[in-house]
């Protein structure tokens, strides 16, 4: 068992899929800046750090992905997991970009950079809080 983040959101303007997790984080596609907000960085950190204590991996031996969330989780904990791994000697923002570089993120190319400024915000949280 582990904590999942069920969370689905699309742009009204674009459609695009992403998560407001932060009050200056504007859709990636388009740009439109929403009122919507959602907690995404505390529960994706609790999530991590659950895993980490529970299974010594960020990545834990199960996952379903049932949501836009749980997507963003599974890529966040792979990272997390390659770079726990890895001995944490580099720059963190550096092996996130060259990690997500090497994806193919077809039609959903947008979310690169969505997804690496999550990365960052949870990698400080549990910086905060291991």
């Amino acid at each position: 068992m582990t904590l999942h983040v069920s969370y689905n959101h699309q742009c009204p303007a674009c459609e695009a899929y992403y998560i407001p997790f932060d009050k200056d984080e504007a859709c990636p596609r388009c740009g439109k800046l929403e009122s919507e907000r959602f907690d995404f960085i505390r529960q994706a950190s609790e999530s991590a750090r659950f895993n980490l204590h529970t299974y010594e991996a960020f990545l834990p031996p199960a996952w379903f992905v049932g949501s836009l969330g749980d997507h963003i989780l599974s890529l966040l904990f792979r990272l997390l997991e390659s770079y726990r791994k890895k001995g944490r000697k580099s720059d963190f923002v550096k092996f996130a970009e060259a990690r997500f570089s090497e994806m193919n993120w077809g039609d959903q190319a947008y979310l690169k950079g969505h997804v690496l400024r999550a990365a960052v915000r949870v990698r400080e949280e549990l910086a905060k809080n291991p």
